[in-house]
């Protein structure tokens, strides 16, 4: 057995460092994250929060909260975006009996702060702020961090979080660090009050065409709009959620789209978008090295073509928790851990990347459906079951 007072140290405070900082609290452990960020706010936008995660949040206790802050989508619809004809709808009335658990739709935030909430409530110091990874050393006494803005610390057990351009993963895996897609996403939140009357609707709509698409849902029980507009670029200059860009940027690039389309991003508030440039890194041909483990965005960078990024990370956090509530060592633990995710992760990662060339296509008979998330058996997946 693992001795419960063990050292875990996780980098990133996001959805999957949170998650497994849960799974291990409920399964005895202490672990400290160190987060970048002065402060834990309201940043982010709208996230679909799919079976496979929402089993995976229910069973750390999060189903009540998880249910009374999301929106639960009936359909989800796809369209042309010059013509609007209809393409495809996916009926999602009875995903729960199909799958064992509820599909959501909410604000990335919210499920963000219910997360943090969780774990603060277990441990008011287990997330320290203001800590950006630095460097990492490691030797027979342990990781050994240095952080910017804060004290160096050394734990037994490192759990790296800390995204697509992770200091872990280039550092101690040797990977060659992430690469720009060429693809762009720009994302904005427009109060219902603003927003077209069809906009209103429950459930997701996806418009799409040659090379660039645009998804909008409700969250926050219908009073804002998601709106996603997915496009493609030669390069890419910024980084990260900081960029805003002038909404007429995104209107251009959809010019001649259905209004359904035009009116939303002509309804941004004060004419500004966020922008920014998705980077992946190359599969993943291991995600544990002696006693470090990469996770989320860290382990496996995804697209959005599936809507499996998040979800990922929470189901490698749930998982990471199981692995050391049953094993007798760390290393029994971590190998477990890896022999149970990579194979998975990899599958999402390279389906996420093709989905774009499925979807963006040009014309209403252009599109391809034959390997969505249903058709792949994603949804039947249970991070608090599975084998380990």
């Amino acid at each position: 057995m693992i001795e419960r007072d063990v050292p875990i140290a996780i980098v990133g405070a996001g959805l999957g460092g949170l998650t497994a900082a849960l799974a291990l609290q409920h399964a005895g452990f202490r672990p400290i994250i160190h987060e970048q960020a002065a402060v834990l706010g309201d940043v982010g936008a709208g996230i679909s929060v799919t079976p496979n995660a929402t089993k995976g949040l229910e069973s750390l206790g999060l189903g009540s909260v998880l249910a009374a802050s999301a929106d639960t989508p009936p359909q989800q619809v796809v369209r042309d975006g010059i013509s609007n004809v209809q393409l495809l709808v996916i009926d999602r009335r009875h995903v729960r009996d199909r799958y064992g658990a509820a599909y959501y739709m909410m604000h990335r935030a919210d499920l963000h702060g219910m997360l943090a909430a969780a774990v603060t409530a277990n441990d008011a110091g287990a997330i320290r702020t203001g800590q950006r990874l630095a460097a990492i050393a490691v030797d027979a006494g342990g990781c050994h961090l240095d952080f910017a803005g804060g004290s160096p610390g050394t734990a037994a057990i490192l759990i790296a979080a800390d995204g697509a351009r992770s200091l872990v993963r280039t550092r101690i895996f040797g990977d060659a660090g992430a690469r720009f897609t060429g693809h762009i996403a720009r994302r904005v939140l427009v109060p219902a009050a603003d927003a077209p009357a069809l906009a209103r609707i429950p459930g997701s709509v996806v418009w799409t065409g040659a090379e660039k698409s645009f998804v909008r849902y409700p969250v926050r029980g219908g009073q804002l709009i998601n709106c996603v507009g997915l496009t493609r670029s030669g390069g890419w200059r910024g980084e990260g959620w900081s960029q805003s860009v002038p909404a007429a940027d995104m209107a251009a690039e959809f010019a001649g789209w259905v209004p359904d389309v035009t009116d939303l991003i002509a309804a941004a508030p004060g004419g500004m978008v966020g922008s920014w440039g998705l980077f992946v890194r190359p599969p993943a041909t291991r995600i544990v090295a002696g006693a470090m483990a990469l996770i989320g965005d860290a382990a496996h960078p995804m697209l959005p073509f599936m809507g499996q990024g998040a979800a990922t990370a929470i189901e490698d956090g749930v998982v990471l928790g199981r692995c050391f509530a049953e094993s007798a060592s760390v290393s029994e633990a971590l190998a477990r851990y890896e022999a149970a995710r990579l194979a998975r992760c990899q599958l999402i990662q390279a389906e996420s990347a093709a989905g774009a060339d499925r979807l963006q296509r040009a014309g209403p008979a252009g599109q391809r459906f034959d390997r969505s998330e249903d058709d792949l058996g994603i949804f039947d997946y249970d991070p608090a079951t599975v084998v380990i």
